[in-house]
């Protein structure tokens, strides 16, 4: 039984990747919009990082620089799903849900 479930697991994950359409890469690589937003990468670990210094890192904001303040606010979702994320994750080592060895 074990072999038939890893088996249909491996056969739909095939039929997943397999891609029967052509695909333009050269229209994809060249329609690049330089008005869209691009994520800053140190301004969001910035962001990560001075999540629980909050009140004192909104004095960030003052800054105007492009994309920063998008950045940043991107950076403190991120860190907040982190935050959560941990939580959950003591809980369950302490409610014994969760093994580590």
């Amino acid at each position: 039984m074990k072999k038939i479930v890893i088996f249909s697991c491996f056969s739909f994950l095939a039929v997943f990747v397999f891609a029967a359409f052509p695909v333009e890469t050269q229209n994809l690589l060249t329609e690049a919009d330089p008005e869209k937003f691009k994520l800053d990468v140190w301004v969001f670990l910035i962001g990560i990082l001075t999540l629980l210094l909050l009140p004192y890192s909104l004095l960030l904001l003052f800054i105007r620089k492009k994309n920063f303040r998008g950045s940043l606010a991107w950076g403190w979702l991120a860190g907040l799903v982190l935050i959560i994320l941990l939580v959950i994750a003591i809980e369950l080592v302490q409610s014994g849900g969760l093994l580590l060895y």
